[in-house]
């Protein structure tokens, strides 16, 4: 079960809500409303016009060549990026000079949202399609500091078999070990290489951050990259379904990052009733409750976090950007 770790109420990140948050919760609050109630659902309605690729500037500035048959560009269009309140809170806490992998790049949500925080961003896409719309998107953005690779990470150079899912949402390919049909999708059949191998003939020497989005191939992109973790000793950001896996299953998947600890992050539930989100708004704005936990709940995990050691999550959850009210 989860438990609340002392040290996240301690750096601001628990139950008690700071007397100088007071205003900018406040103001968390009425945006977040006049988001949810006013501009998203009018952007929602925009976006459904569109038929075309389209290229698009967000409120903070990148661009993006949105696709309106997809979901995450979708999000990117009406929300302003994929997975915000994820990015926000990681925005500032990596010390100058970090290198991050970012594996299931996409079209590049996490990259461009997070360019300003490491020196170097390597992102790894192994589907055509996808990986073009990848390159166009950090090309219109003018982004030095993230290198592009289309190939897959594995625990070995191999050529598997890939589902691309065609229902909307590419992100949701993935490996898989057989062909048998599985709702609107196609076999591919991409390169794999393993992980360590592929960083070393890159001369990728530093790794702070590893940023998994692989669809159920985690285990196998970890194992790969087994003595990188080893020797860096990254933070670990992956998702994980509980409803679909057991604790059996989360523990071979973390036996490849030895000694770690693990913290979810969370938010008002989406089961919550508006008064009871209101109130979580009010007293946290848009920061999670940061709770470590052993064995997963059946329940998915969108992105856990997985600290080498006690003190990497001491400096990394009291390195905290000036808050933003807009």
């Amino acid at each position: 079960m989860a438990v609340v770790d002392r040290r996240s109420l301690q750096n601001g990140l628990g139950h008690e809500m700071q007397i100088n948050q007071v205003l900018p919760n406040a103001i968390y609050v009425m945006r977040r409303s006049i988001d949810r109630t006013i501009i998203e659902p009018m952007r929602r309605r925009q976006f459904a016009k569109e038929s075309n690729v389209f290229t698009h500037r967000t409120n903070r500035g990148y661009v993006f060549n949105l696709d309106p048959a997809q979901s995450i560009d979708e999000a990117i269009f009406v929300e302003g990026s994929f997975e915000g309140r994820f990015l926000d809170f990681l925005h500032g806490r990596f010390e100058p000079g970090a290198v991050a992998l970012d594996i299931g790049a996409n079209i590049g949500n996490h990259a461009i949202h997070l360019h300003e925080d490491f020196a170097e961003i390597h992102c790894f896409e192994p589907n055509p399609e996808v990986f073009r719309h990848l390159t166009e998107n950090i090309r219109s953005n003018g982004f030095d500091n993230i290198q592009l690779h289309q190939a897959g990470l594995g625990d070995c150079d191999d050529v598997l078999m890939f589902r691309e899912n065609l229902e909307g949402n590419l992100g949701a390919s993935g490996f898989v070990d057989d062909d048998t049909p599985s709702g609107h999708s196609r076999i591919l059949h991409l390169p794999v290489f393993e992980g360590d191998k592929l960083i070393a003939r890159l001369g990728i020497t530093r790794v702070d951050f590893i940023k998994l989005d692989v669809e159920g191939f985690e285990r196998r992109v970890l194992k790969g990259l087994r003595e990188t973790i080893a020797l860096r000793r990254p933070i670990v950001a992956f998702e994980f379904h509980g409803h679909l896996a057991g604790p059996d299953d989360f523990q071979k998947l973390v036996s490849f990052l030895p000694d770690y600890r693990f913290y979810d992050l969370e938010y008002a539930p989406e089961s919550a009733s508006t008064l009871e989100k209101l109130k979580w708004n009010f007293s946290h704005g848009g920061t999670p409750v940061v709770r470590q936990f052993e064995y997963p709940e059946p329940r998915t995990y969108e992105n856990i976090l997985a600290f080498p050691s006690p003190e990497e999550f001491d400096r990394f959850t009291t390195r905290r950007p000036a808050p933003s009210l807009w």
